[in-house]
């Protein structure tokens, strides 16, 4: 694997700011499965250890899972869009229909944004790839790989223009952090590099929730693979459906995180598959450790746990997911392997 610890985390900027205001920060992840959320935890994680107060909204999904980790945090609901995807491998005109929808949001956001604002006059707003998520009189942190988007070849031909419209977007912050390393050892890619970057951005290495030091669990029980399910549906139940019957089949003793945050806590579906849905960063650290085989989507939240756990696993994108496709092809470099959701059945 390729490794280059670049982390320059501009803590400097918040302190600064913080000398004559209210040392509270308003942190607004997207929900897009857990990726968005799991990320900013080593933030949240930095900024209660240097006392501010952290107030984190988002969905119910999401304040879920940031109260998993941080018991005694502050939360608000912050509603986010719910995007849909369908059950053919091709999202393109799926997500097309939902573009009106996404915009108006946008407009939602800010007035929501503003009521949180009143309430808890922070100094600083930290949006997790959530656009509508700034005010003009709090300095707004937009946090975001996604500087380009990989298109389908159907409408590649708008590529730049997107391009363009996400870079409009980002100047509306006054700071953008992209989790990601400079080249050649950048993580994301195109994503982040193909055109230049917005002046207001700057490379901040990348996030994952295993990089700072946690308590080491004791593992109830080793297991030859672990498969880590996440993402909107149907998707991720297909997928989770699909490895169960594969490793059903072949009686391979597996542990399946179904990333669903039920309060069900475990479901035993056979012999050798157990089926969880969420486990604690530090508990879900040692069992990617320990776990010979690691089964994922090939989100870059992912690609960065696994990067800062130096482990390679077998990436499925998320079909018709053109970013997790592209991200899960570059990840050859990191030695990963790249299955197609479609044939599950067949790989051995």
């Amino acid at each position: 694997m390729i490794y280059c610890n670049n982390q320059v985390f501009p803590f400097k900027l918040l302190i600064k700011a913080m000398n004559k205001k209210p040392k509270t920060i308003l942190v607004c992840p997207l929900n897009w499965g857990l990726g968005h959320v799991s990320r900013d935890v080593p933030i949240i994680r930095r900024l209660l250890k240097k006392n501010y107060r952290v107030i984190v909204a988002g969905d119910k999904i999401i304040l879920d899972f940031i109260r998993s980790e941080f018991p005694n945090i502050e939360t608000e609901l912050l509603p986010g869009i719910k995007i849909c995807y369908s059950r053919s491998n091709s999202q393109t005109i799926t997500l097309l229909r939902q573009l009106p929808a996404a915009i108006l949001w946008l407009f939602r956001e800010k007035k929501l944004t503003a009521k949180l604002v009143k309430k808890y006059n922070p100094a600083f707003i930290i949006s997790d790839n959530r656009y509508g998520v700034r005010h003009s009189k709090v300095k707004s942190i937009i946090i975001t790989h996604q500087l380009m988007l990989k298109l389908p070849k159907s409408i590649i031909f708008l590529e730049k223009i997107v391009n363009k419209l996400i870079k409009t977007l980002v100047l509306r912050f006054d700071y953008c952090w992209i989790p990601d390393n400079p080249l050649p050892y950048s993580l994301a890619g195109d994503l982040v590099h193909k055109y230049p970057l917005p002046k207001n951005a700057q490379l901040i290495g990348p996030l994952s929730r295993f990089m700072d030091e946690y308590p080491h669990s004791t593992l109830e029980k080793k297991y030859d693979l672990l498969a880590i399910i996440s993402g909107p549906e149907p998707q991720r139940t297909i997928l989770q459906n699909k490895l169960t019957e594969k490793l059903s089949s072949e009686n391979i003793n597996s542990l399946i995180i179904a990333g669903t945050l039920k309060e069900k806590t475990t479901n035993e579906t056979s012999k050798n598959i157990k089926i969880v849905p969420h486990l604690k960063s530090s508990v879900l650290a040692d069992y990617i450790i320990n776990t010979p085989v690691i089964v994922s989507r090939s989100g870059y939240s992912t690609i960065m746990d696994l990067w800062y756990l130096k482990k390679n696993a077998i990436l499925i994108p998320t079909p018709g997911q053109t970013e997790q496709e592209y991200l899960a092809k570059i990840s050859a470099k990191l030695h990963h392997i790249c299955v197609e959701q479609s044939k599950i059945d067949t790989f051995r």
